[in-house]
């Protein structure tokens, strides 16, 4: 018989019973992982440059992330100060090359001193460096502007689509990102490209203007001089806005119009940007940006893909596990040339960009959703150059809005040589209301395809 006592089991210093324990706790961890595995939605933007595929991506944000950040709306405020700055720099210029011909060019006019001041300032010395990111933000900033910068992406262009061959994915070249960074030094040449040979000096007081101690004029311009001369040029210079409608014909920012009726919001040095001056502004995506969200208590990962030629030999490096790709295409740009090449139009660029993407074999089974993005633009551009001048074969109204954007629907839904479904919507990305709705929409239907796709429904 037994006479041994039964002695009270320490728990905390058992090492059975610990080690049973952290075994437990890697079970649950690894249960866990798997069920929010199954949840998880990865979802790849792309599209060509300048689509609006980061503004989507902003909405989202606005939407699920809780908005933008103090940082983030400082530095906006710098990148669309210049930009305003910048922009009607190239009105006045691609004015001159268009043969348009300018009031503020007219002899005796009282707009020369608002030209002058325009010409004559540089955007990129008023940014404080260390709001708006130092070095890094001004060199992504001055690809935008700079020739010598745009030659160089030129040259590093693969071709409409090579990048996304069969034959890339497994080419050398598919670990080569193309370096587009700009030499800290190129920054003081930018304002050379926008200096004007003939600025019609007339001997009148000039906005700004400050003597030297040996005599000679130095042009010394605050914000707000910046800012009335554009809003005098803006507003009272019939040439200026006779290039605007012709803007079309070379590169010119999308909201610079939007930017030119708040230019002295701008101005401000202490201005916080909104939402919808944020959704408006514009840096160029380079490389891939990754962001996370959680709708519907789904975690979604957000892939977002610079759009230009050079930045999409970088794509196939996230074309792995796909729930679904959203393609965002810009239809305002029908009368538009690409920023790389000037040669190539840039809906033709979409259109074989589209069909090259929906049929790989990459996304054999990936489900589709297609923006036809900047309907707003879209609508006051069709009204003034018709869409048949340059798609031929568009038999509808001249100026039917919703048979223009049928054409397009149709023609990309064409494309589709596979079985996947693709979805279609209209859309205007910096639209927070009807993006709302789109936006929840096609997080509905991309979590209906992922609990099929892992045998839930």
């Amino acid at each position: 018989m037994g006479c041994g006592a039964s002695v009270p089991v320490d728990e905390e210093n058992d090492p059975f019973l610990q080690d049973k324990q952290i075994n437990d706790a890697i079970e649950q961890s690894l249960h866990l992982n798997k069920a929010n595995s199954k949840k998880g939605v990865k979802l790849l933007l792309l599209g060509a440059g300048e689509s609006g595929k980061s503004t989507v991506l902003k909405q989202l944000k606005v939407l699920h992330k809780g908005g933008f950040t103090q940082q983030e709306r400082m530095q906006y405020a710098h990148i669309i100060w210049c930009d305003v700055i910048q922009s009607m720099k190239i009105l006045i210029i691609q004015a001159r090359k268009l043969k348009i011909q300018l009031d503020c060019d007219q002899m005796n006019s009282y707009l020369i001193p608002y030209k002058q001041c325009v010409l004559r300032s540089d955007a990129l010395t008023q940014i404080d460096t260390g709001v708006a990111g130092g070095t890094n933000f001004l060199n992504d900033y001055i690809l935008k502007y700079d020739e010598k910068s745009k030659m160089k992406r030129k040259l590093n262009s693969t071709g409409l689509v090579e990048a996304l061959s069969e034959e890339a994915a497994r080419s050398d070249a598919i670990d080569n990102d193309g370096d587009d960074g700009v030499d800290v030094e190129q920054i003081n040449q930018l304002q050379n490209s926008y200096s004007s040979s003939n600025l019609n000096s007339q001997p009148r007081k000039e906005l700004g203007t400050a003597e030297t101690s040996n005599g000679s004029k130095e042009a010394r311009y605050s914000r707000k001089d910046i800012a009335q001369a554009i809003h005098k040029l803006w507003t009272e210079d019939s040439g200026i806005k006779k290039c605007f409608e012709r803007s079309n014909e070379f590169q010119f920012e999308s909201s610079a119009e939007y930017y030119f009726n708040n230019v002295f919001n701008f101005a401000d040095p202490y201005y916080v940007c909104s939402d919808l001056d944020i959704l408006k502004g514009r840096i160029k995506t380079t490389g891939i940006t990754e962001t996370n969200f959680t709708i519907k208590s789904f975690q979604f990962k957000v892939l977002d893909a610079g759009g230009q030629r050079s930045e999409r030999k970088k794509w196939i490096h996230c074309f792995d596990d796909i729930t679904a790709v959203l393609f965002v295409l810009a239809i305002n740009e029908y009368d538009q040339m690409l920023f790389e090449d000037e040669r190539v139009n840039r809906m033709h660029e979409s259109i074989i960009l589209f069909d090259r993407l929906c049929n790989s074999k990459w996304f054999a089974n990936t489900p589709f959703i297609l923006f036809l993005n900047k309907t707003d633009l879209f609508e006051a551009k069709i009204k003034r150059n018709p869409l048949v001048k340059y798609f031929p074969d568009y038999m509808g109204k001249s100026d039917d809005v919703n048979e223009a954007i049928n054409f397009f629907e149709t023609n990309f839904l064409k494309m589709n040589r596979t079985n996947k479904p693709i979805y279609v919507h209209r859309t205007c990305a910096t639209d927070t209301q009807s993006m709302k709705f789109v936006l929840s929409a096609v997080a509905d239907l991309i979590i209906q395809q992922n609990l099929k796709k892992s045998g839930i429904l």
